[in-house]
């Protein structure tokens, strides 16, 4: 008899919640789905962060632990196999035997794998039947933590609420104004550089203080430039400050949270995205970016470089940031419209031959399917 027992999704959040690793979630859950339709099974997914009503198949948590965990247990011993976003939620396999539970898949996104690994998450690693890597960069440094662990690199796409565009995109000439770090209300022009991503106290890892670093020299090098900082979180407070202490505060901008439509706004009033993090295990932002046809600044040694693609679709800086360095290079983008157009369309190829949510969903599917047909 043919086995029909559901999929496992457990999630710390899909639709609820911003962030890279949700949006990479949608990708995610809408491959479990295809694979599910193919082999006549549902997808029970636990998400324990989000709040809400409960539809068919779809169980918030809002962060309640316990009880996300007495599910997650229950949902593994009735399933044909698990898939974890998170090795953190995956801790019940440790303690059930192989045989009591299905194939387990947990998704690795950087730091829980790499210099934040905990022992406990490296035996759940190692007990997984598969790991999915978000990029060749988190494997390899996955390989130099853990002993033996069944890895395989799984690139992330697009988030399916971003539409893709048919057609690398010219920076928009649409009027929009935010307000500026000296508390005045000012337009964008066409020297926007952005960047966005969370703003962590604990991490300061993304780039926006050295890019406020700069901006006095950039702004009197090119007086049209404006930085745009979007997203929020424990950090934004000490940002913000020290934006309106700059001297260039008239073109700074952090308007925090803003709605998925502004982001796109946002990103289509781009004229290069600038984000030299040393932090990312991939960087969903970057491809954000490049479907605008926006060129992309990221960090060499980082997980931004197995997508953006030096001197090709953007630029790499070294770690540890050298001032000049950074300020030479986001400098040569604004002074070559030509090259940062040229540069943004190669991005917009790149993404549309590698990075689509088609092509993240078809990496799911193709490394997930296998697993149901294995005897366990």
């Amino acid at each position: 008899m043919p086995d029909r027992r559901p999929i496992l999704f457990c999630a710390t959040g899909v639709t609820g919640i911003d962030g890279g690793i949700a949006s990479a979630n949608r990708n995610v859950l809408a491959a479990l789905q295809a694979v599910g339709a193919e082999t006549g099974r549902h997808v029970e997914t636990l998400v324990l962060t989000e709040t809400g009503g409960s539809a068919p198949g779809y169980r918030t948590f809002a962060g309640r632990r316990p009880a996300f965990v007495m599910a997650a247990v229950a949902g593994l011993l009735r399933s044909s196999l698990a898939v974890f976003d998170h090795v953190r939620l995956a801790m019940p396999i440790l303690a059930m035997p192989p045989m009591l539970r299905p194939p387990v898949v947990i998704c690795a996104h950087g730091s829980e794998g790499t210099w934040r690994l905990r022992p406990s998450s490296a035996r759940a690693y190692a007990a997984a039947e598969l790991v999915l890597c978000n990029s060749d960069y988190t494997l390899n440094r996955m390989r130099k933590h853990i002993e033996r662990f069944n890895g395989v690199s799984c690139p992330l796409g697009l988030a399916p609420q971003f539409t893709p565009t048919s057609a690398p995109p010219p920076v928009s000439d649409e009027p929009m104004s935010l307000t500026a770090a000296d508390g005045v209300e000012r337009p964008l022009g066409g020297q926007v550089l952005m960047l966005a991503a969370r703003m962590d106290a604990g991490e300061q890892e993304k780039g926006h203080r050295e890019l406020l670093d700069i901006l006095p020299d950039l702004a009197a090098r090119y007086p049209e430039v404006q930085l745009v900082l979007v997203g929020s979180g424990s950090d934004l407070a000490a940002l913000r400050a020290i934006a309106a202490a700059s001297p260039a505060a008239a073109h700074a901008f952090l308007p925090g949270r803003v709605s998925v439509e502004d982001l796109d706004r946002l990103y289509r009033k781009a004229y290069a995205f600038t984000m030299p993090s040393r932090q990312e295990g991939f960087g969903l932002t970057y491809l954000e970016a490049m479907n605008q046809a926006r060129p992309c600044l990221a960090c060499h040694d980082d997980g931004g470089a197995d997508v953006v693609v030096d001197g090709e679709t953007g630029f790499l800086v070294r770690q540890p940031i050298d001032r000049t360095e950074l300020l030479d290079i986001v400098s040569r983008l604004l002074a070559d419209p030509a090259l940062a157009r040229r540069m943004g369309e190669a991005g917009w190829r790149r993404l549309n031959q590698h990075f689509t949510s088609t092509a993240h969903q078809a990496r799911v599917a193709g490394f997930v399917r296998p697993l149901l047909q294995k005897d366990h």
